[in-house]
């Protein structure tokens, strides 16, 4: 349960991306809404394939759990001028696992290398995507839907497959915690306050 439906997610996300050509060679890999449920498993499975991971997150203060996890590097979202996001800027990403939409995904698109290949996975920021077609064809980069929900039995057996081989995540017990149901009220205060990361498996039984 501590994969459960993010670490399946993660893991197609990891799975279409490379099917797309990624390859730990090609360049980093940058890991956004990093701390979620989603975002530390992906940097756990690319970091043990072999991927340099930049880890994306808004919280200063869990940059050495990101680092214990697998990120090579953790960037700040109050870094990022979201205000004046080029057509086509910097190349910097081979890959990017994005779990916000919105301005981060658009500044993603606009700094992808040539060939590169975005995963779109989560919505957290926003909905909108306010981007031009120019990283798509003038460097061929490549963006990715992934959808959990209904992904052909075919594919399900062999992404699981990889979930108890090479994309078996190495840090599985650091990035989940073991609430008890009643304790649940507590927990969704943290996850409003912005204070959860990370997986939070609910034991029901007492």
């Amino acid at each position: 349960m501590a994969l459960g439906t993010a670490g399946f997610t993660a893991a197609l996300g990891v799975q279409r991306m490379e099917d797309n050509g990624l390859k730990p060679e090609n360049g980093a890999v940058i890991v956004t809404g990093a701390t979620g449920g989603v975002g530390s498993l992906a940097i756990d499975m690319l970091a043990g394939r072999g991927y340099e991971v930049v880890a994306l997150t808004g919280k200063a203060d869990q940059a050495d759990w990101l680092k214990s996890i697998g990120a090579a590097r953790v960037m700040l979202r109050s870094e990022l001028d979201l205000a004046n996001i080029k057509p086509l800027d910097k190349g910097l990403w081979a890959g990017a696992v994005d779990n916000l939409g919105g301005d981060v995904l658009a500044w993603i698109a606009s700094t992808m290398k040539p060939w590169g290949t975005i995963a779109s996975i989560g919505l957290a920021a926003s909905t909108d995507l306010n981007t031009t077609v120019m990283p798509f064809i003038l460097r061929g980069a490549s963006l990715l839907g992934i959808d959990s929900g209904y992904a052909p039995a075919a594919i399900r057996e062999h992404v699981w497959a990889r979930l108890a081989t090479d994309l078996r995540p190495r840090h599985l017990d650091a990035v989940t915690r073991e609430v008890a149901f009643d304790a649940l009220p507590t927990e969704f205060d943290r996850f409003i306050a912005g204070q959860a990361h990370g997986r939070v498996v609910v034991r029901i039984a007492p």
